[in-house]
């Protein structure tokens, strides 16, 4: 007699996967870890499709985009702006239209770092001077005096230039409100304005990402985080050590959620609220980061990129894995449960879009067109751990029901093997009964351990499966 085991999806923790889940007598759901996780996220509590990206019309660029930034102009709309290896570019909305100083006259970029400061947007490159351009007008210009750096941020009320050529270690902030400030460090005139520079510590390395913030900001080097504390009178900032065992891989791998800086380690993932780090990929909720420093391409980490979307609520990051060059796979976080999951959306660059009332998740495709997660989502699927049990007895699979709402045809399949290393061999995807609204194996798997598969293409909610298990011998 076939008898019911509720499941209840847990956390992705594939770092574990290797290990069986042992099933005890049930009084109620059991909560099992997910071996595997495609094309879904998770929020408020279930996994959820993930929709698929959809490119706006007309916003394929000439060549590969180095970075992308948005803004919310005077008039309350979204402005957006990306660069190149040559070019700066906004979007009208239908068109892209080249912002440059001139055609071609930033040749030789190889990333780019963008803020907005006031009424206005700056951007670097690490090769030419600090570009600027007030929101309205119709081209970016070069900044007199300012230094020439790799990446921006604004803390206080000073625009933050970092990784100064030749110093990768050094910060140099402009005058207080004014971007177009830059007089000689230590200089009276710099003491009146309120500029400055510093060198932070040179065995941190180079400075990757700049954390914003009112009177706090968060500098991400290579291998250690500073804060950088807004003082005022001849100092300005103090900038003391918070991390002194890791920094971020890459100056993409970091994203600002708040006043919180997400960012991927040495030894994988974590995030820091300025004082100190806590790690969000190896948690009582997540078993990721080996999995991530197995599969990552080395090789290839500058070009991972990470964001914000606050309707998904997830800090997404994409990664390039195997041997592939640009970024094939997105990793999510939904930091309130400390869930992850992952997608095979390939990209070239992700930004945290605004649209006036929320952040969400922008993409370029590797065909250079900008969009959004606006398109039906692609078949998704949660995969349980083996399910092994304490009698060691033979357990048979005759039917299985699905926890989940959605709005397609759900499919299930399964695999049973008597042990750990014998081939995971799957049963056919098997549909749910019309009347039943189960999903019936007539030819019942049968094994010492039991793992279970939930797809679907349109699901609200991926909760769990209810598995009907029959007891045989031990063998």
């Amino acid at each position: 007699m076939p008898r019911p085991f509720v499941l209840a999806f847990g956390p992705w923790m594939p770092d574990g996967a290797d290990a069986a889940f042992s099933m005890p007598f049930q009084y109620e759901a059991t909560p099992v870890p997910l071996s595997d996780v495609l094309n879904v996220y998770f929020a408020q509590g279930a996994y959820r499709s993930l929709p698929g990206f959809a490119a706006l019309a007309g916003a394929g660029l000439s060549a590969q985009a180095l970075a992308a930034f948005t803004t919310i102009s005077g008039s309350s709309s979204p402005q957006l702006f990306a660069a190149t290896s040559s070019d700066l570019y906004t979007w009208s909305g239908s068109a892209w239209s080249n912002a440059s100083s001139s055609a071609g006259a930033y040749a030789g970029a190889a990333h780019w770092s963008f803020a907005r400061f006031g009424q206005c947007v700056a951007a670097i490159d690490g090769v030419h001077g600090l570009q600027s351009l007030t929101l309205g007008d119709p081209a970016f210009a070069a900044v007199a005096g300012a230094p020439i750096g790799s990446v921006l941020g604004v803390v206080n009320q000073s625009l933050f230039v970092g990784a100064l050529t030749g110093y990768p270690y050094r910060v140099q902030w402009s005058g207080i409100g004014d971007l177009t400030s830059w007089p000689t460090p230590l200089t009276n005139a710099a003491l009146a304005a309120e500029s400055g520079q510093s060198d932070l510590d040179q065995d941190f390395g180079e400075v990757l990402f700049i954390g914003n913030g009112p009177k706090l900001g968060v500098f991400l080097q290579r291998n250690g985080i500073t804060r950088a504390l807004y003082t005022g009178g001849d100092v300005v900032f103090d900038f003391p050590p918070i991390e002194r065992k890791r920094g971020v891989i890459a100056r993409g791998a970091a994203v600002q959620q708040g006043s919180l800086t997400h960012f991927i380690a040495d030894d994988g993932f974590w995030v820091t609220d300025g004082s100190s780090s806590t790690p969000t990929g190896t948690t009582r909720q997540a078993a990721l980061d080996k999995w991530f420093l197995n599969n990552v391409n080395w090789d290839a980490v500058d070009t991972i990129r990470a964001a914000w979307d606050s309707t998904l609520k997830c800090v997404v990051y994409a990664i390039p894995t195997g041997s592939n060059t640009l970024p094939d796979t997105l990793l999510l976080l939904n930091p309130s449960s400390g869930f992850w999951t992952k997608a095979a959306i390939p990209t070239e660059l992700l930004w945290t879009d605004q649209t006036g009332t929320q952040h969400r998740l922008g993409l370029f495709n590797q065909s250079h067109a900008a969009g959004y997660l606006t398109a039906s989502a692609a078949s998704g699927y949660c995969e349980t751990y083996d399910l092994g049990f304490t009698d060691q007895m033979v357990r048979y699979l005759t039917e299985a029901h699905p926890h989940i709402q959605c709005t397609d045809s759900p499919t299930m399949r399964a695999n049973a093997r008597n042990a750990l290393d014998d081939a995971i061999i799957y049963t056919p995807d098997v549909g749910r009964d019309p009347f039943s609204r189960t999903c019936p194996f007539d030819t019942c798997p049968g094994g010492k351990f039991v793992r279970a598969r939930v797809t679907s293409s349109a699901a609200s909610a991926i909760q769990g499966c209810t598995l009907q298990l029959e007891q045989g011998g031990n063998l």
